[in-house]
């Protein structure tokens, strides 16, 4: 079986392909404006790249956020078109829940891990994990959307933990937290997608905003605001 998988939830969208043995190929579109628009073109790379054809592919993961509003939707909207086209499922998978699945490489001891996404607004979009016996991992603290310094009081709280993502910088350093060493615990791995989804199942292909978007805030507020006057 082979897996189509993408991210993009952040500013550094992700794709990859999986077969039944492991990894194929991943590639990182990098940090520029509109990333998420590039996808498709990316996509046309990598099957071309791994010697993949786009009718090869039996399935496709999607990571359904939290994240950029308008980046979720390119990528969920990329997905279930290209799964329509080709007759095949679409599942979901958590977009924080990947960063643990990195974090968990990285962390040292007993460690909880602490994924967060930069939320913008001042916020971070973040969660807490613990690694099992198993290696299955479970949620500590549920993802929501924070002020950092309520995210750090919290997860210092839950134990020691190590943060990854690209939120990870905003949270204000405690005892007890530490931000991971170099740059891969800090992108979503859409091959880590497909490792949620084969080991803990899918999730509905439904967006996890945990939040309003900016159009519908500043839509509010003008109503607000109007009521006031």
């Amino acid at each position: 079986m082979i897996t189509f998988a993408l991210d993009t939830a952040t500013p550094t969208p992700v794709l990859a392909l999986c077969g039944d043995d492991g990894p194929i190929a991943e590639l990182w579109l990098g940090q520029t404006p509109g990333g998420g628009r590039r996808v498709l073109e990316a996509a046309h790379h990598l099957f071309g790249s791994a010697g993949v054809a786009v009718t090869d592919v039996d399935e496709i993961v999607v990571g359904v956020g939290p994240g950029g509003f308008t980046g979720i939707r390119i990528g969920m909207a990329t997905a279930m078109g290209l799964g329509q086209a080709l007759g095949i499922p679409v599942h979901g998978a958590s977009s924080l829940e990947a960063l643990a699945v990195g974090g968990v490489l990285v962390r040292e001891g007993d460690e909880l891990v602490a994924a967060v996404i930069d939320a913008r607004r001042r916020e971070v979009f973040a969660a807490v994990y613990r690694e099992g016996p198993d290696g299955a991992l479970t949620e500590v603290i549920a993802p929501a959307a924070w002020a950092p310094a309520d995210f750090a009081a919290a997860a210092t709280a839950a134990g020691p933990a190590v943060l990854v993502g690209d939120g990870a910088a905003l949270v204000p350093a405690t005892e007890g937290l530490r931000v991971a060493a170099g740059d891969a615990p800090h992108r979503i791995s859409a091959l880590a997608l497909v490792h949620r989804v084969r080991t803990a199942g899918p999730l509905p292909v439904q967006p996890a905003y945990l939040r309003l978007p900016d159009a519908e805030e500043n839509r509010l507020k003008r109503i607000a605001e109007g009521a006031g006057a």
